[in-house]
């Protein structure tokens, strides 16, 4: 099956979509750069996510409206949903 990119309100972070999406984080990552991967299973995910999203903020990285931090934020809030 072909990749099809998530619609507007989809939050696209499966094993299979980050395999199958060539612009993924995953596929975008060098042969030799060190990955970190949390699970929806772990409850300390929403957190982490978040502290993520804050902290690219506050170095400049990324602005509080990027697609790439708003993305994240909504994948938190439905994992943590899906944990309560």
């Amino acid at each position: 099956m072909a990749y099809q990119p998530a619609t507007d309100n989809e939050v696209e972070m499966t094993k299979h979509d980050e395999l199958a999406n060539p612009r993924s984080c995953w596929n975008k990552a060098r042969n030799d750069e060190m990955l970190f991967v949390l699970l929806e299973r772990d409850q300390s995910f929403p957190a982490t996510v978040r502290f993520w999203a804050a902290e690219r903020v506050r170095l400049g990285i990324n602005n509080s409206d990027d697609e790439q931090i708003t993305s994240a934020l909504r994948e938190a809030d439905e994992v943590e949903s899906k944990q309560s």
